[in-house]
């Protein structure tokens, strides 16, 4: 046995041996859509820090992860929708541009009153919307990173028979989804092949409480 000493390593994280537990627990994330299929409100706490990037374009890309549920009609509360990017890219509209991106959507719904024309003034005014509280839709997302197989959007899921008029958030060989275009027509149905794909939330829209 050779003498780590000459290792030059960092100590490890200190653990909790008393509560050791190697397995971590999936929780269901909360419904996208209620009986009346539109798109639950949810309320959602900014982090109190966020992670700047770029787009491919190069644009400004800020990371707002997590984003933790304060406020729900479902005993959602505590669940953490993680991943989720805001940029400055202005989204088209019938081949236009909107003049309007993600992350002015966020800053709208965070009740920022900063109107940011330039990258800075952008991170400034996110750094202002830390630990606020803002209204929010999600839908759900399962993926196989190793193959690929995907399944975007909670209307594609199948009903769950244990929970009657919820979708199955856990998803297993031999289950059938539905697949859509992006009007929401139904394109076809397939067979699930990975052994198992779990739902997570991701967030869909950032909603300005102020719009009527």
């Amino acid at each position: 046995m050779g003498d780590i000493s000459q290792l030059n390593l960092k100590e490890p994280d200190p653990v909790d041996w008393e509560n050791y537990n190697p397995v971590s627990k999936f929780i269901p994330p909360p419904q996208a859509k209620g009986a009346d299929g539109r798109f639950i409100l949810y309320y959602g706490q900014a982090p109190t820090v966020f992670e700047e990037g770029a787009t491919d374009e190069g644009l400004l890309d800020m990371l707002i992860d997590p984003i933790k549920v304060v406020k729900s009609s479902n005993g959602a509360d505590g669940y953490a929708v993680r991943f989720t990017h805001a940029s400055v890219k202005q989204y088209e509209r019938n081949g236009k541009l909107s003049n309007a991106s993600k992350l002015g959507n966020y800053l709208k719904a965070c009740g920022i009153t900063a109107k940011p024309q330039r990258n800075a003034e952008y991170v400034a005014a996110t750094k202002q919307t830390a630990g606020r509280v803002f209204p929010m839709n999600l839908d759900w997302q399962a993926r196989n990173k190793d193959t690929g197989e995907v399944v975007q959007g909670y209307d594609n899921f199948p009903e769950d028979p244990k929970r009657p008029g919820q979708k199955k958030a856990i998803l297993h060989a031999g289950d059938v989804v539905t697949d859509r275009d992006m009007k929401g027509v139904i394109t076809g149905k397939r067979v699930i092949e990975s052994e198992v794909l779990f739902a997570n939330a991701r967030l869909k829209y950032f909603v300005d409480p102020n719009r009527k």
